[in-house]
Protein backbone atom coordinates (compact mmCIF):
# COMPACT_ATOMS: atom_id res chain seq x y z
CA UNK A 1 0.00 0.00 0.00
CA UNK A 2 2.84 2.40 0.86
CA UNK A 3 4.50 1.79 -2.51
CA UNK A 4 1.20 2.28 -4.36
CA UNK A 5 0.48 5.53 -2.54
CA UNK A 6 3.97 6.85 -3.24
CA UNK A 7 3.79 5.84 -6.90
CA UNK A 8 0.37 7.34 -7.53
CA UNK A 9 1.17 10.42 -5.44
CA UNK A 10 4.23 11.08 -7.59
CA UNK A 11 2.24 10.61 -10.80
CA UNK A 12 -0.54 12.88 -9.51
CA UNK A 13 1.84 15.72 -8.59
CA UNK A 14 3.79 15.35 -11.84
CA UNK A 15 0.56 15.50 -13.85
CA UNK A 16 -0.66 18.60 -12.02
CA UNK A 17 2.65 20.41 -12.38
CA UNK A 18 2.79 19.35 -16.04
CA UNK A 19 -0.60 20.93 -16.69
CA UNK A 20 0.49 24.12 -14.95
CA UNK A 21 3.68 24.27 -17.02
CA UNK A 22 1.65 23.66 -20.20
CA UNK A 23 -0.64 26.51 -19.21
CA UNK A 24 2.46 28.66 -18.70
CA UNK A 25 3.70 27.94 -22.23
CA UNK A 26 0.40 28.47 -24.02
CA UNK A 27 -1.48 31.69 -24.61
CA UNK A 28 -3.61 33.21 -23.22
CA UNK A 29 -2.79 32.51 -19.58
CA UNK A 30 -5.29 30.12 -18.04
CA UNK A 31 -6.21 28.44 -21.33
CA UNK A 32 -5.56 24.99 -19.80
CA UNK A 33 -6.19 25.42 -16.09
CA UNK A 34 -9.38 27.47 -16.18
CA UNK A 35 -11.38 24.93 -18.26
CA UNK A 36 -9.96 22.17 -16.04
CA UNK A 37 -11.22 23.98 -12.94
CA UNK A 38 -14.66 24.35 -14.51
CA UNK A 39 -14.77 20.65 -15.45
CA UNK A 40 -13.84 19.28 -12.02
CA UNK A 41 -16.19 21.60 -10.11
CA UNK A 42 -19.33 19.42 -10.61
CA UNK A 43 -17.25 16.41 -9.58
CA UNK A 44 -16.26 18.04 -6.30
CA UNK A 45 -19.85 19.21 -5.79
CA UNK A 46 -21.17 15.67 -6.30
CA UNK A 47 -18.78 14.27 -3.69
CA UNK A 48 -19.70 16.98 -1.18
CA UNK A 49 -23.38 16.25 -1.75
CA UNK A 50 -22.68 12.56 -1.12
CA UNK A 51 -21.07 13.39 2.22
CA UNK A 52 -23.86 15.81 3.15
CA UNK A 53 -26.92 13.82 2.07
CA UNK A 54 -27.09 11.31 4.91
CA UNK A 55 -29.85 10.51 7.36
CA UNK A 56 -32.50 13.23 6.90
CA UNK A 57 -30.08 15.87 5.64
CA UNK A 58 -31.02 17.33 2.27
CA UNK A 59 -28.85 20.17 0.94
CA UNK A 60 -30.14 21.96 -2.18
CA UNK A 61 -28.54 19.87 -4.91
CA UNK A 62 -29.41 22.18 -7.79
CA UNK A 63 -28.11 25.23 -5.95
CA UNK A 64 -24.87 23.43 -5.10
CA UNK A 65 -24.19 22.40 -8.71
CA UNK A 66 -25.16 25.78 -10.16
CA UNK A 67 -23.58 27.86 -7.39
CA UNK A 68 -20.20 26.14 -7.35
CA UNK A 69 -19.94 26.43 -11.13
CA UNK A 70 -20.92 30.11 -10.95
CA UNK A 71 -18.24 30.79 -8.32
CA UNK A 72 -15.43 29.14 -10.25
CA UNK A 73 -16.45 30.75 -13.55
CA UNK A 74 -16.65 34.16 -11.85
CA UNK A 75 -13.13 33.73 -10.48
CA UNK A 76 -11.76 33.70 -14.03
CA UNK A 77 -13.73 36.67 -15.40
CA UNK A 78 -11.23 39.44 -14.56
CA UNK A 79 -8.34 37.44 -16.00
CA UNK A 80 -10.08 36.47 -19.23
CA UNK A 81 -11.52 39.96 -19.73
CA UNK A 82 -9.24 41.52 -22.40
CA UNK A 83 -9.52 45.06 -21.03
CA UNK A 84 -10.39 44.52 -17.37
CA UNK A 85 -10.78 47.97 -15.74
CA UNK A 86 -8.04 48.55 -13.18
CA UNK A 87 -10.35 50.74 -11.08
CA UNK A 88 -13.06 48.07 -10.68
CA UNK A 89 -14.21 48.47 -7.04
CA UNK A 90 -14.61 44.71 -6.55
CA UNK A 91 -11.03 43.86 -7.30
CA UNK A 92 -10.15 40.54 -8.88
CA UNK A 93 -10.81 38.38 -5.77
CA UNK A 94 -14.19 40.07 -5.37
CA UNK A 95 -15.73 38.22 -8.31
CA UNK A 96 -15.90 34.73 -6.75
CA UNK A 97 -16.99 36.29 -3.44
CA UNK A 98 -19.82 38.11 -5.22
CA UNK A 99 -20.82 34.87 -6.94
CA UNK A 100 -20.79 33.12 -3.56
CA UNK A 101 -23.18 35.73 -2.16
CA UNK A 102 -25.49 35.22 -5.15
CA UNK A 103 -25.43 31.46 -4.56
CA UNK A 104 -26.24 31.97 -0.87
CA UNK A 105 -29.21 34.18 -1.74
CA UNK A 106 -30.39 31.58 -4.24
CA UNK A 107 -30.17 28.89 -1.55
CA UNK A 108 -32.25 31.04 0.78
CA UNK A 109 -34.85 31.58 -1.94
CA UNK A 110 -35.09 27.84 -2.62
CA UNK A 111 -35.53 27.06 1.07
CA UNK A 112 -38.25 29.69 1.36
CA UNK A 113 -40.07 28.18 -1.61
CA UNK A 114 -39.75 24.62 -0.30
CA UNK A 115 -40.72 25.32 3.31
CA UNK A 116 -43.70 23.26 4.46
CA UNK A 117 -43.24 22.59 8.18
CA UNK A 118 -40.70 23.25 10.95
CA UNK A 119 -37.61 21.08 11.15
CA UNK A 120 -34.48 20.64 9.07
CA UNK A 121 -34.39 23.90 7.13
CA UNK A 122 -31.48 25.40 9.08
CA UNK A 123 -29.46 22.18 8.77
CA UNK A 124 -30.13 21.83 5.05
CA UNK A 125 -29.28 25.47 4.42
CA UNK A 126 -26.08 25.16 6.43
CA UNK A 127 -25.04 22.07 4.48
CA UNK A 128 -25.78 23.84 1.21
CA UNK A 129 -23.47 26.69 2.23
CA UNK A 130 -20.81 24.18 3.30
CA UNK A 131 -20.96 22.51 -0.12
CA UNK A 132 -20.74 25.88 -1.86
CA UNK A 133 -17.68 26.75 0.20
CA UNK A 134 -15.77 23.48 -0.13
CA UNK A 135 -16.58 22.73 -3.78
CA UNK A 136 -16.79 26.31 -5.07
CA UNK A 137 -15.25 29.12 -3.03
CA UNK A 138 -12.11 27.29 -1.87
CA UNK A 139 -11.27 25.89 -5.35
CA UNK A 140 -11.67 29.39 -6.83
CA UNK A 141 -8.38 30.27 -5.14
CA UNK A 142 -6.58 27.89 -7.50
CA UNK A 143 -7.54 30.34 -10.24
CA UNK A 144 -6.50 33.30 -8.07
CA UNK A 145 -3.08 31.71 -7.48
CA UNK A 146 -2.54 31.24 -11.20
CA UNK A 147 -2.61 35.02 -11.64
CA UNK A 148 -1.64 36.50 -8.25
CA UNK A 149 1.99 37.08 -9.26
CA UNK A 150 1.16 38.69 -12.59
CA UNK A 151 3.69 38.52 -15.41
CA UNK A 152 6.59 38.54 -12.95
CA UNK A 153 5.82 35.19 -11.30
CA UNK A 154 3.51 33.56 -13.85
CA UNK A 155 2.64 30.02 -12.63
CA UNK A 156 5.15 29.85 -9.75
CA UNK A 157 2.57 30.60 -6.99
CA UNK A 158 0.32 27.75 -8.12
CA UNK A 159 3.25 25.37 -8.62
CA UNK A 160 4.51 26.22 -5.13
CA UNK A 161 1.15 25.26 -3.63
CA UNK A 162 0.93 21.95 -5.49
CA UNK A 163 4.51 20.82 -4.90
CA UNK A 164 4.79 21.88 -1.25
CA UNK A 165 1.43 20.53 -0.11
CA UNK A 166 1.56 17.24 -2.00
CA UNK A 167 5.20 16.58 -1.07
CA UNK A 168 4.36 17.24 2.56
CA UNK A 169 1.40 14.84 2.23
CA UNK A 170 3.70 12.18 0.82
CA UNK A 171 6.31 12.80 3.50
CA UNK A 172 3.75 12.66 6.30
CA UNK A 173 2.29 9.40 5.00
CA UNK A 174 5.71 7.79 4.49
CA UNK A 175 7.19 8.79 7.84
CA UNK A 176 3.94 7.95 9.61
CA UNK A 177 3.85 4.45 8.13
CA UNK A 178 7.52 3.77 8.81
CA UNK A 179 8.07 5.47 12.16
CA UNK A 180 4.67 6.64 13.46
CA UNK A 181 4.10 5.92 17.16
CA UNK A 182 2.00 8.72 18.63
CA UNK A 183 -1.49 9.36 17.24
CA UNK A 184 -2.22 12.94 16.22
CA UNK A 185 -6.05 13.04 16.25
CA UNK A 186 -7.22 9.42 16.57
CA UNK A 187 -10.92 10.27 16.79
CA UNK A 188 -10.86 12.02 13.42
CA UNK A 189 -8.05 10.33 11.48
CA UNK A 190 -6.59 7.27 13.25
CA UNK A 191 -3.80 6.87 10.71
CA UNK A 192 -2.19 10.26 11.30
CA UNK A 193 0.72 10.49 13.72
CA UNK A 194 2.83 13.21 15.30
CA UNK A 195 5.90 11.71 13.65
CA UNK A 196 4.16 11.86 10.29
CA UNK A 197 3.28 15.52 10.84
CA UNK A 198 6.90 16.37 11.62
CA UNK A 199 8.05 14.40 8.60
CA UNK A 200 5.58 16.30 6.44
CA UNK A 201 6.96 19.63 7.66
CA UNK A 202 10.51 18.53 6.79
CA UNK A 203 9.37 17.45 3.32
CA UNK A 204 7.58 20.80 2.94
CA UNK A 205 10.81 22.70 3.61
CA UNK A 206 12.62 20.54 1.06
CA UNK A 207 9.81 21.20 -1.43
CA UNK A 208 10.10 24.94 -0.78
CA UNK A 209 13.79 24.78 -1.62
CA UNK A 210 13.00 22.79 -4.76
CA UNK A 211 10.41 25.32 -5.94
CA UNK A 212 12.07 28.61 -5.08
CA UNK A 213 15.73 27.76 -5.56
CA UNK A 214 15.57 25.33 -8.49
CA UNK A 215 12.26 25.52 -10.38
CA UNK A 216 11.35 29.21 -10.15
CA UNK A 217 14.57 30.51 -11.81
CA UNK A 218 13.93 28.13 -14.70
CA UNK A 219 10.32 29.25 -15.16
CA UNK A 220 10.61 33.01 -14.72
CA UNK A 221 13.20 35.69 -14.20
CA UNK A 222 12.93 35.98 -10.44
CA UNK A 223 12.31 39.65 -9.59
CA UNK A 224 14.96 41.50 -7.63
CA UNK A 225 14.15 41.36 -3.95
CA UNK A 226 12.21 38.13 -4.37
CA UNK A 227 11.31 36.02 -1.35
CA UNK A 228 14.25 35.29 0.94
CA UNK A 229 14.96 31.82 2.33
CA UNK A 230 13.27 32.82 5.58
CA UNK A 231 10.11 33.97 3.81
CA UNK A 232 9.71 30.90 1.64
CA UNK A 233 10.38 28.66 4.64
CA UNK A 234 7.61 30.43 6.57
CA UNK A 235 5.39 30.15 3.51
CA UNK A 236 6.06 26.41 3.18
CA UNK A 237 5.36 25.71 6.86
CA UNK A 238 2.18 27.82 7.05
CA UNK A 239 0.75 26.40 3.83
CA UNK A 240 1.55 22.86 5.01
CA UNK A 241 -0.21 23.49 8.32
CA UNK A 242 -3.25 24.73 6.39
CA UNK A 243 -3.09 21.59 4.25
CA UNK A 244 -3.19 19.41 7.36
CA UNK A 245 -6.26 21.36 8.47
CA UNK A 246 -7.90 20.71 5.11
CA UNK A 247 -7.14 17.01 5.30
CA UNK A 248 -8.64 16.76 8.78
CA UNK A 249 -11.68 18.83 7.78
CA UNK A 250 -12.64 16.46 4.97
CA UNK A 251 -11.83 13.49 7.23
CA UNK A 252 -14.30 14.63 9.88
CA UNK A 253 -17.00 15.12 7.23
CA UNK A 254 -16.41 11.59 5.93
CA UNK A 255 -16.41 10.13 9.43
CA UNK A 256 -19.62 11.95 10.34
CA UNK A 257 -21.29 10.65 7.16
CA UNK A 258 -20.05 7.10 7.76
CA UNK A 259 -17.85 6.92 4.65
CA UNK A 260 -14.21 5.94 4.40
CA UNK A 261 -13.67 7.86 1.14
CA UNK A 262 -15.43 10.75 -0.58
CA UNK A 263 -16.12 8.40 -3.52
CA UNK A 264 -14.76 5.16 -4.95
CA UNK A 265 -13.50 6.13 -8.40
CA UNK A 266 -9.91 5.13 -7.52
CA UNK A 267 -9.75 1.99 -5.35
CA UNK A 268 -7.40 2.40 -2.41
CA UNK A 269 -7.12 6.17 -2.81
CA UNK A 270 -10.74 7.34 -2.80
CA UNK A 271 -12.26 10.24 -4.70
CA UNK A 272 -11.40 13.72 -5.89
CA UNK A 273 -11.82 15.32 -2.47
CA UNK A 274 -9.53 12.67 -0.98
CA UNK A 275 -6.85 13.75 -3.46
CA UNK A 276 -7.22 17.52 -3.07
CA UNK A 277 -8.50 17.89 0.51
CA UNK A 278 -5.25 19.39 1.77
CA UNK A 279 -5.03 21.71 -1.25
CA UNK A 280 -8.52 23.13 -0.70
CA UNK A 281 -7.76 24.88 2.58
CA UNK A 282 -4.12 25.55 1.68
CA UNK A 283 -5.08 27.44 -1.51
CA UNK A 284 -6.63 30.55 0.12
CA UNK A 285 -3.86 30.57 2.73
CA UNK A 286 -1.23 30.40 -0.03
CA UNK A 287 -2.96 33.23 -1.90
CA UNK A 288 -2.98 35.33 1.27
CA UNK A 289 0.71 34.57 1.92
CA UNK A 290 1.66 35.57 -1.62
CA UNK A 291 -0.33 38.79 -1.27
CA UNK A 292 1.18 39.71 2.11
CA UNK A 293 4.80 38.50 2.20
CA UNK A 294 5.87 36.82 -1.04
CA UNK A 295 5.40 39.56 -3.66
Amino acid sequence: MLGWRLFFGTIFVAALVGLVVLDHRLSPAGVVLFPLAVLITPWAAAEMLRLSSVRDQRPCRGVVYLGTLLIVVASGIPYLWPAYPADCPWGRPGWPLAAFVVAVLLALAVQLAQYRQPGGIAVNLGLTLLCLTVAGLLPSFFVQLRFVGGDAWQTVPLISLLVIVKMSDTGAYTVGRLAGRHKLVPRISPGKTVEGLLGGLVFACAAGWLVFELLAPRIVTVPAGGPSVFRWLVYALVVTAAGVGGDLSISILKRDAGYKDSSTWLPGLGGLLDMIDSLLVAAPVAWLMWTLIML
